[in-house]
């Protein structure tokens, strides 16, 4: 996969939130890894925590519904969801990485 350039990663971006938000109605998506780090590679995909309020669904399953909803974006992409309690939780853990990703990465969606 050849490396996004700014643009088209914003563009990518903008889907994802109004797929995700479609989906799943998270209250916090997060955007994290190599290219909000600064240092994207041609193999670099999106990495993406998506944040809901609650949920009966196992992990597998939220992580599931939000591969299906960003279906054929024609980008590689890394998701994982969590529950708010679930995120916080292990953010405010001194050493975790649900604690870098909120305190590194990006907040690009936020209800």
């Amino acid at each position: 996969m050849a490396l996004l350039s700014s643009d088209d990663l914003d563009r990518v971006l903008s889907v994802v939130k109004v797929r995700l938000r479609e989906a799943l109605s998270p209250v916090a998506v997060y955007f994290f890894g190599s290219y909000v780090y600064g240092t994207p590679t041609n193999d670099s995909d999106l990495d993406l925590i998506v944040v809901v309020e609650s949920s009966d669904l196992p992990p597998h399953e939220r992580d599931a519904r939000a591969y299906r909803a960003l279906r054929g974006l024609g980008v590689p992409k890394d998701v994982m969801v969590y529950t708010r309690a679930e995120f916080e939780e292990r953010a405010a853990l001194p050493v975790s990485f649900e604690r870098t990703v909120k305190t590194r990465g990006r907040l690009i969606y936020a209800a």
